[in-house]
């Protein structure tokens, strides 16, 4: 079933992304910077995620200063949620991330933070727990180092998120995540 799901939402991606690139309006949409790859283990439930993340950086800098830099990024989400009491789910998903840097000789230091948004495939965790909306905002803070240059850079981080419908509806109890990731820079 979850193959299945995954390998749907993989040839729906496929045929936008087909489309949107065959298209004279591709030249306004860039490709992906990054791809990054992450693990996270929720805070209940017995609940791990995997992550495919597209992700774009603005080159310029929202602010420069002497030692540090804030810079935006956005990132295109693809999850895939374990869940063993329930059906696994499938999260999609979109965060502008902001980002301040300390670059260095040996590569660049970061602390990170985003609200996101967040549409799951179901809100079911187990017999008495639903996340009441398949809509879900996702908090996050995290630190991060990367190495390398602009082409073929790395990075390693972690982060700590939080998804919950902010109260829309009730009951609301939302799910935190602790998440480590690799990203890889083209």
């Amino acid at each position: 079933m979850a193959a299945r799901r995954i390998a749907a939402v993989c040839s729906l991606a496929a045929l936008v992304a087909a489309l949107a690139f065959s298209t004279p309006a591709a030249a306004q949409f860039p490709l992906p910077d990054d791809l990054t790859i992450a693990g996270s283990d929720g805070s209940r439930h017995k609940v791990h995620k995997v992550e495919l993340d597209a992700g774009w950086t603005q080159q310029q800098p929202l602010w420069q200063g002497q030692n540090w830099r804030l810079r935006l990024r956005h990132e295109a989400v693809l999850g895939e949620w374990r869940v063993p009491e329930a059906h696994n789910l499938t999260e999609l998903g979109y965060s502008p991330v902001f980002r301040l840097e300390r670059p260095s000789a040996s590569g660049v230091f970061f602390v990170e933070a985003s609200i996101g948004v967040r549409l799951l495939s179901h809100t079911w965790l187990e017999q008495d727990t639903t996340l009441s909306t398949a809509f879900q905002f996702a908090d996050m803070a995290g630190i991060g180092w990367q190495w390398g240059r602009q082409s073929g850079a790395q990075t390693v981080g972690l982060r700590f998120q939080h998804q919950s419908n902010a109260d829309i509806k009730e009951p609301n109890p939302g799910i935190n995540f602790t998440m480590l990731y690799y990203r890889y820079s083209f």
